[in-house]
């Protein structure tokens, strides 16, 4: 990366929200063994949205939303027809996979849903700004109508939401994507998934203030 970049990187991360800061503190007092911090992320639907926020950042919004698309084309979750796929998110809300990605490395056609939009948060302390493609499901029988939910299966928050604070595994890109081949197999993985972060953070927040 060229010396320019870096310079706009760094200014472009001082502006991210810092508003976890006395959260994080008073969590840390209150209990030596909580879980790590949810940093706060921020929902674009595309590198637009994001140049109305960070006007002076034009071309790191640019190249944050472009990297989101190259993760939804390579991690995107993948479904043997595309009548599986909408009934995950929707009717018109899924394409085809593209020919020679990993979803497709066995041959055959798939279908993925549509990128509806990326979150972006920064490493708490870190270097660098990061992204993930977000998917969400107009559905009325899918677990998954109006949330937010990553390529992991990670549900981050509501459609509409402009900011949220996903669990630290949201970030993480699959080393191959999420096949699907039964009905409704996506959206009951991300409803269990959900379950078990809503438990544990109920079960941390009872440490913290009960020792």
């Amino acid at each position: 990366m060229k010396r320019s970049q870096n310079v706009r990187l760094t200014r472009f991360r001082k502006t991210l929200p810092t508003a976890t800061t006395v959260a994080v503190s008073i969590s840390l007092v209150l209990s030596g063994c909580s879980p790590a911090p949810r940093e706060e992320a921020q929902i674009y639907r595309n590198a637009d949205e994001c140049m109305q926020v960070y006007p002076d950042q034009g071309e790191l919004c640019q190249q944050v939303f472009g990297s989101a698309q190259m993760d939804h084309l390579a991690s995107a979750p993948r479904f043997t027809d595309q009548q599986q796929c909408e009934m995950e998110f929707g009717p018109g809300n899924c394409e085809s996979a593209p020919e020679g990605s990993q979803g497709n490395a066995s041959g055959g056609s798939w279908f993925m849903p549509m990128m509806m939009g990326y979150m972006m948060g920064n490493l708490m302390g870190g270097r660098s700004v990061r992204q993930a493609p977000v998917y969400s499901s107009s559905s009325r029988t899918s677990p998954l109508r109006d949330k937010l939910v990553t390529a992991n299966g990670d549900v981050v928050g509501n459609r509409g939401d402009r900011t949220v604070r996903p669990a630290p595994s949201a970030f993480q890109k699959p080393s191959t994507p999420t096949r699907v081949t039964q009905a409704g197999g996506f959206g009951r993985m991300a409803k269990q998934k959900a379950q078990t972060n809503r438990a544990t953070g109920s079960r941390s927040s009872s440490r913290s203030f009960g020792g």
